[in-house]
């Protein structure tokens, strides 16, 4: 296919020849033109972005632009295609650009519009990290910025639909309530919505067609992020459909509050639901909205920042806002991983222009090697930052095979262990307020800091792996719990320690979580260990393992204040029974016997009935799924119980770094320097306790 065929056919092509640009402020434009009503005519022109030229400016993907994970589709074979210019010069371009101008073709765009794969010359370094620099200024000089989310696909038929007939359906019954209702009564896991609504429960599938849709590429886009937040104006084309951009926030808005992804599945894995990109950019959407679009500066820009950073000097505040920046940007993907940086300048960029401060990352440089960016990175922001916040960002790394220190993040990797809301610098104060004292080291790949000693691992508990699809019912967390005294160093019965420490002691926006977070966590205790006989009994011709549980039991009536939070072993078959029921009532109705309309009615009120009950776990719930991700329970020499990295091992040290809200888990070497394993949560530490109860001794720590 070719975008265009606007030249004689007898004339001679040759491949673009770009010019050098006469400055570092400009850039090129694609003119589209209109040559005979029906086909376009393209021309590459030169502007300088001080001159306020108009143009808009396309946010797409390079590659295949609809989800990996979408079902019974081909390979994507990514054709090239060429553009003609009026010149006489052509250009090669992927399948997905070739698709985008196809669509401009047929919608009837025209004008200026500013494409990063035609306007740079992607095979000049130098170049590119001349327009990297700008590309900032790029996207917040555009006078609309259009987003192409590909193809129209059966996905995007499931997401149109909730679009134009469920939610305004949800929003009409939250105004008509004014918020009345009781808690969480907006959510799909629960049965009485659907009540109020009128309507039938979603079926499951409709929900993984949802998230297939939010997970089409370009919500996955490094590169996202600073097109959508320095947009002035956004346009959403999906297929040959235009979707309003305020009503598309709005709806991923009501689709968050609503739970949907806790309904991807109910007998089977949910892990997909964690990391669903369409999630993730709604904070991308807040960020736009409340900070970088909305209010005045002052008044919305430093109230969003004084909550990320402990001051209100410009670069505190910078500081602060790439730590929670830079945590975001794990979850999406870049062709070169470099972006994963790079893809923030233009943002620090404009916020140092705001505040009249020098930006304090380097310039992009596309010659340098992946471990030297990441590592420059760090260091700069550390030596600057009030905070080790960035040390939060470390992934678990098990086999310590890197090409990066241990201590500088791989932000090319999709997940982290870091606790949510650290990044906020509101929650925790493990090093009672102190600053980060950094020791030069005349080598820059080590980190030398100042820390305290606190404790070592002596045993290991459940991960989120035997908590979440093997469905271990607490067995070793249980065995090192009740070797503990029945009161905590807090005071607190070790039931409570256990239930804080799932979720690290934060819910509904409080730290400590509330007390109340305890009836849910007793029903999700409930449903999780009910479901575990239940699976061993359906999957395993051994049937269920008493012993398994046996541990558990003993904790839940080792004391009065345990037996509230934790159900006792009746209780747990009780509902595993109910589990069983429904169960075989959906076998049968799908079997040669069939059911009669009584046992379909019951199999119904009985479904309906513990999904009601099952709703009243979702405050616990939501925090387990966000906060015990890649983590493990684990207890100390002293008597301390945390959540520490998945890779943690029996001997691991736990440290109280100068400048850290946490604690760090650290592994010793033979030389004496420690690998940095990761954050932990250590429960009755976490506001600076530490020093008021241990000895504990100043030492040099040297990270590798």
């Amino acid at each position: 296919m070719q975008a265009s065929e606007n030249e004689e056919s007898d004339r001679t092509t040759h491949e673009l020849q770009y010019q050098q640009l006469p400055s570092p402020s400009h850039t090129r434009l694609l003119r589209i033109a209109s040559k005979d009503g029906k086909q376009f005519s393209y021309e590459m022109v030169t502007v300088d972005l001080a001159s306020r030229q108009t143009y808009n400016a396309l946010s797409y993907t390079w590659g295949n632009p609809l989800s990996p994970s979408n079902p019974g589709k081909q390979p994507y074979i990514n054709r090239l295609s060429q553009i003609n210019f009026k010149n006489g010069q052509f250009l090669s371009i992927g399948r997905n650009l070739a698709t985008a101008l196809l669509r401009f073709q047929e919608l009837g765009l025209r004008g200026d519009i500013w494409i990063d794969a035609i306007c740079i010359n992607q095979s000049d370094v130098e170049e590119r990290n001349a327009q990297v620099a700008i590309m900032g200024d790029i996207y917040a000089n555009a006078e609309k910025v259009t987003v192409l989310l590909g193809d129209d696909d059966w996905d995007s038929q499931v997401a149109f639909v909730f679009l134009d007939l469920f939610i305004p359906k949800l929003e009409d019954l939250i105004k008509n309530e004014g918020g009345k209702d009781q808690e969480y009564s907006y959510s799909f896991t629960d049965p009485r919505l659907y009540d109020r609504l009128g309507e039938p429960m979603i079926p499951q599938e409709i929900f993984d067609g949802l998230a297939t849709f939010l997970d089409r590429a370009w919500f996955r886009r490094a590169w996202t992020f600073q097109e959508i937040v320095l947009a002035r104006q956004i346009d959403v084309i999906c297929g040959t459909r235009y979707i309003d951009w305020e009503r598309f926030e709005e709806f991923l808005r009501m689709l968050e509050m609503s739970d949907w992804h806790l309904k991807l599945s109910r007998f089977q894995d949910s892990s997909k639901s964690k990391q669903i990109p369409g999630r993730i950019i709604r904070s991308t959407m807040v960020y736009r909205k409340h900070v970088a679009c909305g209010g005045p500066y002052e008044s919305g820009q430093r109230k969003y920042l004084e909550k990320i950073s402990a001051g209100l000097k410009p670069t505190d505040l910078l500081m602060g806002e790439l730590n929670s920046l830079v945590h975001s940007m794990r979850h999406r993907k870049a062709t070169d991983l470099r972006d994963h940086i790079y893809a923030l300048y233009g943002i620090a960029d404009r916020f140092c222009q705001h505040m009249d401060i020098a930006n304090p990352l380097a310039a992009p440089d596309y010659h340098g090697a992946l471990a030297q960016t990441y590592t420059e990175y760090c260091r700069a922001i550390m030596e600057k930052s009030k905070t080790l916040l960035l040390l939060s960002n470390v992934e678990d790394r098990p086999d310590e095979s890197s090409q990066f220190p241990s201590w500088v993040p791989n932000f090319s990797k999709g997940w982290t262990i870091g606790l949510p809301s650290t990044g906020s610098g509101t929650y925790y104060d493990a090093a009672k307020g102190s600053r980060p004292l950094l020791f030069p080291s005349p080598d820059k790949y080590r980190l030398v800091l100042k820390g305290y000693y606190l404790d070592t691992v002596t045993s290991l508990g459940e991960s989120d792996f035997e908590l979440g699809r093997a469905r271990s019912p607490f067995t070793k967390t249980a065995r090192s719990l009740l070797e503990l005294p029945t009161k905590y160093a807090t005071g607190q019965d070790r039931a409570e320690v256990l239930w804080r420490t799932l979720i690290a002691d934060q819910a509904q926006d409080q730290c400590p979580a509330p007390p109340e977070i305890a009836d849910a966590f007793r029903e999700h205790m409930l449903m999780h260990n009910s479901m575990a006989i239940f699976n061993t009994e359906l999957f395993s011709d051994k049937g269920p393992e008493p012993e398994t549980i046996k541990p558990l039991a003993q904790l839940a009536t080792s004391t009065p204040e345990a037996l509230r939070m934790i159900p006792s072993l009746p209780e747990i078959l009780e509902r595993k029974d109910i589990y069983a029921e429904i169960q075989a009532t959906r076998e049968l109705e799908g079997s040669e016997q069939g059911l009669t309309q009584d046992q379909i009615q019951r199999g119904n009120t009985m479904l309906q009935g513990v999904l009601t009950k099952e709703t009243k776990a979702l405050p616990f719930a939501r925090q387990i799924n966000t906060i015990f991700n890649r983590k493990r329970l684990v207890t100390t020499s002293k008597g301390f119980v945390g959540a520490a990295p998945l890779s943690t091992r029996k001997g691991d040290k736990v440290y109280l770094l100068s400048g850290g809200r946490v604690p760090f888990v650290l592994r010793a070497r033979s030389d004496g320097t420690y690998i940095l394993v990761g954050e932990s949560y250590v429960h009755g530490i976490m506001q600076g306790e530490a020093f008021e109860r241990e000895q504990l001794v100043e030492s040099q720590v040297t990270l590798v």
